[in-house]
């Protein structure tokens, strides 16, 4: 794929000077007119929604609400698709996962010859999401009993737009990134189980059917396909000062050894997860424990 064709944004310009302040201000001007595409997108559908007659609540939630969980289908629908073909053209990602993270692929996922193009056409594009996102924070289904995953939520959008940006612009890690970015396959069934659970359809057969999707796609790809990237950061872990002498020439700021130990925190937070969400889909399939049912749907990206 012709990623400098596909991209609204030049890919071929991160470089400069070696300071977080230049990955921030390359990376951050290219996020922020994609946050205001989606904020627009939200504002499109809510006005959509309000002229098609729906009033102020659909099915006991805000229409501001029902109009951002589209507008996030719209970008967990654009980004999976690419950031899955970014993976498969890739040859370092690939390889990591043909040979489970062995050594010799582990390091070109820390850095190959050929910078991951994807990478840098599909991070911006979530960073501006993730922004538009926290700007949207009054339209969240904010509630009591979903605290913790909302939190959650605030510090997966934060903590990325911290880390992601120096990953991209040093070309550091960047390569993990676009595997977290093939996530949001996960995160677009979750909006779907949010929708249909909200309009009351949890008994229907399409809500068993997208709950065995959002299940399958958790398990194989968040739990299951970690296993070769966490063997591939053991095997040359990126927050090891030993690999300053591979990560040159090109300068990579002494954060970036920081930051990438943030690479395991996702696979954590999957793991406690990920049992939430294949004993919630259980308890769906045995019509026991409603309540485990309702907290693995909350389950935070």
């Amino acid at each position: 794929m012709d990623w400098a064709a596909l991209s609204p944004h030049d890919i071929t310009d991160f470089a400069g000077p070696p300071t977080l302040l230049a990955a921030y201000s390359k990376v951050f001007a290219k996020a922020t007119g994609y946050a205001i595409v989606f904020v627009a997108a939200w504002a499109a559908v809510n006005l959509l929604m309000r002229a098609s007659g729906l009033g102020p609540t659909i099915c006991g939630v805000r229409r501001g609400t029902w109009a951002l969980k589209t507008a996030m289908l719209l970008h967990h629908g654009l980004v999976t698709p690419l950031a899955l073909i970014g993976i498969w053209q890739d040859p370092a990602t690939m390889g990591m996962y043909r040979c489970f993270g062995c050594p010799e692929m582990a390091s070109l996922m820390n850095r190959d010859v050929r910078p991951p193009l994807a990478a840098r056409a599909l991070t911006p594009v979530t960073l501006g999401y993730f922004i538009g996102d926290l700007l949207l924070v009054s339209q969240w289904n904010l509630t009591k009993s979903g605290a913790v995953e909302n939190m959650l939520m605030l510090f997966h959008h934060i903590a990325s737009l911290i880390v992601w940006p120096a990953a991209v612009y040093f070309d550091w890690v960047a390569r993990y990134v676009i595997i977290m970015l093939s996530y949001e396959l996960t995160s677009f069934w979750l909006t779907v189980l949010w929708m249909l659970s909200t309009a009351d359809m949890k008994k229907s057969p399409f809500y068993v059917v997208v709950g065995m999707l959002f299940t399958l796609s958790f398990v194989v790809m968040r739990m299951v396909g970690a296993i070769p990237q966490l063997l591939a950061m053991w095997n040359a872990p990126p927050w090891s000062l030993a690999l300053e002498t591979a990560a040159q020439p090109g300068g990579i700021h002494e954060w970036c050894w920081m930051f990438s130990a943030s690479l395991v925190l996702p696979h954590l937070l999957n793991l406690f997860w990920g049992v939430k969400v294949v004993s919630g889909f259980a308890a769906v399939l045995t019509g026991k424990g409603s309540k485990k049912g309702k907290e693995a749907q909350k389950k935070g990206d």
